[in-house]
């Protein structure tokens, strides 16, 4: 089977995880993506082993994304569920995930009944670049190992752009190839993988990072991580039974499924090969819709946010996590006694006009949840009449 593009692709997509759904699952648990180890660790046969090491790859891709709690998320290429289980469990946010895939929804959709987090995470059968939710509908875009599979990348960040809001996150990982030109083995090795994975092609990290460039993101930064991942392709680790160890098997499964599925069990093989030759990379890229606001408020946001750090005591780093859209309650959990502090420092900062506290007391408790960082640097552009610019209060002990 030769992978298409447009409608004849999305097809072979939705047929392919059809069709193998129950084999990753059975053979990768939660999680249809690679692993994540350290230098040096080597997985084993065990099943934990495993799981460990996908759920590991949702963590690092979290934490290089800086995708903050609370965010409502669009899950791009969602598979049965495992990134964003993790991302409304523990993290608290609202996952709308998007598969070609209808048992694949269907299955996530189960996952998340199962695991009490049905409420805040729904899975769909849509095409990814037309989901038909509105504008600067998401805090974070997230793609993790999809990209591949769209023939249209530069359609995808500009979708990506649309749906997320001014200040929002863009969160990949993604397969990827060897930046320069390549041999004609090496060019035949890449075709095996993208007929045998249903697959248009492969962008190098660096086309990725130009791309979103085009669309117009900001700080955008990327990560190899192929030496991190590619245990993933170990035998003792994918334990995908060789053809020749079950051929009868084998028949079995082209009979009943179509010889489609055969692609699976190839994968393999052709994936080991390609990241021990350093053909076939993995990285992660993160990047930033632009803030649409007035520039008087874009310049406050960093200012206002440092008072509060001055306030809970927190440091450089912290601050440097802080972006627009980060909510003042469901992200950062400040307290009624740090906001009346953080109030206190931003009138002495910007005159008596400014009372921040006074502000969200006379505000729903819906839209207290949703008030932001840009909303609160706003509130002081719209109320200030810069005053003594005296130091920040002080903050409570948080020991």
């Amino acid at each position: 089977m030769e992978p298409g593009t447009g409608a004849g692709l999305n097809t072979a997509v939705e047929r392919y995880y059809d069709i193998t759904l129950d084999l990753y699952e059975d053979l990768w648990g939660e999680h249809v993506h690679h692993g994540f180890w350290d230098p040096g660790e080597i997985p084993g046969a065990g099943g934990a082993d495993r799981h460990a090491a996908t759920d590991r790859l949702v963590r690092e891709l979290v934490d290089f994304a800086r995708v903050p709690a609370g965010s409502k998320v669009l899950d791009v290429g969602c598979g049965i569920g495992g990134p964003a289980l993790h991302l409304a469990g523990g993290m608290g946010c609202t996952v709308e995930g998007v598969t070609l895939s209808a048992k694949q929804a269907a299955r996530a959709n189960e996952k998340a009944q199962a695991a009490g987090v049905a409420g805040r995470a729904r899975f769909h059968q849509l095409d990814a670049l037309s989901t038909g939710f509105p504008d600067a509908s998401f805090d974070v875009v997230w793609a993790l190992e999809s990209l591949m599979h769209l023939p249209d990348r530069p359609a995808f960040f500009a979708e990506a752009m649309r749906l997320l809001r001014p200040g929002g996150t863009l969160a990949v990982a993604t397969w990827s190839v060897r930046e320069g030109e390549l041999d004609a083995g090496e060019r035949d090795l890449v075709r095996q993988i993208l007929q045998h994975q249903v697959m248009p092609d492969f962008s190098s990290l660096e086309e990725h990072e130009q791309l979103a460039a085009a669309a117009g993101f900001e700080q955008i930064a990327t990560v190899d991580w192929s030496p991190a991942v590619a245990n993933s392709w170990d035998p003792s680790f994918a334990q995908i039974r060789r053809l020749e160890q079950g051929r009868t098997a084998m028949r079995q499964l082209a009979r009943e499924r179509g010889v489609d599925v055969l692609g699976f069990f190839h994968a393999g093989p052709l994936m080991k090969k390609g990241f021990d030759t350093g053909v076939v990379t993995y990285g992660a890229l993160r990047a930033i819709r632009p803030a649409d606001g007035d520039p008087a408020v874009d310049a406050l946001i960093r200012p206002v946010a440092d008072l509060l750090r001055a306030v809970v005591g927190e440091d450089g780093a912290w601050l440097d996590s802080v972006v627009p859209t980060t909510r003042v309650d469901g992200d950062l959990l400040v307290e009624s006694h740090e906001l009346a502090a953080w109030s206190l420092a931003l009138s002495r900062a910007y005159g008596d006009g400014v009372d921040l506290a006074g502000h969200v007391a006379g505000l729903d408790i819906d839209r207290i949840v949703e008030l932001t960082v840009a909303d609160v640097a706003a509130y002081v552009a719209a109320h200030r009449t810069d005053g003594a610019h005296a130091d920040p209060a002080p903050g409570p002990d948080r020991r």
